[in-house]
């Protein structure tokens, strides 16, 4: 298998005109050292980096992976886009009863109200959801979505097929094995950053407030962050997902997912699902991180102007 990936990025040179830049160029040898590098973990990563025009780098990127916090990003997509279907205004307050802040799941949102009732406007859970990843938040915007079967059709529509969602927060902290149930591929996941980035999904001003909560996020700084120089670039945004660990100690998730935009204005797309793992924390966010650094390294000088 291993050897089929070092070819991947030549066959991609010679099936991709757009290909034939530097960055493509240059893909080869990170394809290289990526493998090599997770070739003693004790995981199944799924890698996926995208630019507008060229596939720099696919390990496993046609699985299909557990997704966990990281189709958070789909859900605010699909609720935007309903928003402006409907004419419902982002400062629409919605009044939240204990059936809505349930204990037991990872909630700021319940614990800022301990006594669980809150009127909460809608881009605050938007922004809790997605930059916090509050559970709760989330299944409070599934409603309003229409569902989890709404946000994949949603998805769909836009013309990426590799995703399926089924389950909400509740659903998988009651059942912990439906986590399996939301999944996508690596590349998916970066297409669904790419086709975000194109601006022509949602009207200006919902665009622009997702971009920002994207940028916000604050959840996994040991993870993609923490592979990108923080003065060097112009803009990152992401999510991220993780899962609690089985009685053997296997994680099944630690993903991270989003965009970079470099000083010159180009972006690439990059989502490492680290799934199965039997690595620790910090094992498991480091290769997300290397990966990323790799990664940067290669388009820091590719995407020079």
């Amino acid at each position: 298998m291993k050897q089929i990936y070092r070819w991947l990025p030549l066959l991609l040179l010679l099936l991709c005109p757009a290909c034939q830049d530097r960055p493509g160029q240059r893909a080869e040898g990170l394809q290289d050292d990526v493998e090599d590098y997770l070739e003693d973990k004790q995981a199944t990563v799924g890698i996926s980096v995208l630019t507008d025009t060229c596939t720099i780098l696919a390990v496993n990127d046609t699985t299909r992976l557990p997704l966990l916090s990281v189709f958070k990003f789909p859900v605010a997509w699909a609720v935007l886009h309903r928003i402006e279907r409907h004419g419902t205004p982002l400062d629409t307050v919605f009044h939240l009863t204990p059936d809505d802040l349930k204990t037991g799941t990872y909630s700021p949102l319940c614990m800022s109200h301990p006594d669980r009732t809150a009127d909460v406007r809608m881009d605050s859970l938007l922004f809790y959801s997605v930059a916090l990843s509050d559970n709760n938040a989330c299944d409070v915007l599934l409603k309003y979505a229409g569902g989890p079967k709404a946000v994949e059709r949603y998805i769909h529509d836009l013309g990426i097929a590799d995703i399926s969602l089924s389950a909400t927060e509740d659903d998988m902290h009651r059942e912990p094995s439906k986590a399996l149930d939301n999944n996508a591929t690596a590349r998916a996941v970066s297409q669904m950053f790419q086709r975000f980035m194109q601006r022509d999904t949602l009207g200006t001003a919902h665009h622009n407030f997702l971009f920002r909560t994207l940028t916000a996020t604050s959840t996994g700084n040991n993870k993609l962050r923490a592979g990108i120089p923080g003065k060097r670039h112009q803009m990152f945004g992401h999510k991220t997902g993780s899962s609690d660990r089985t009685a053997d100690g296997l994680k099944l998730a630690d993903n991270d997912a989003g965009f970079v935009v470099m000083p010159n204005g180009q972006r690439y797309y990059i989502t490492v699902l680290v799934n199965n793992s039997m690595e620790n924390d910090s094992v498991n966010a480091a290769i997300i991180s290397t990966v990323s650094q790799m990664t940067y390294d290669l388009l820091s000088v590719s995407m020079e102007p």
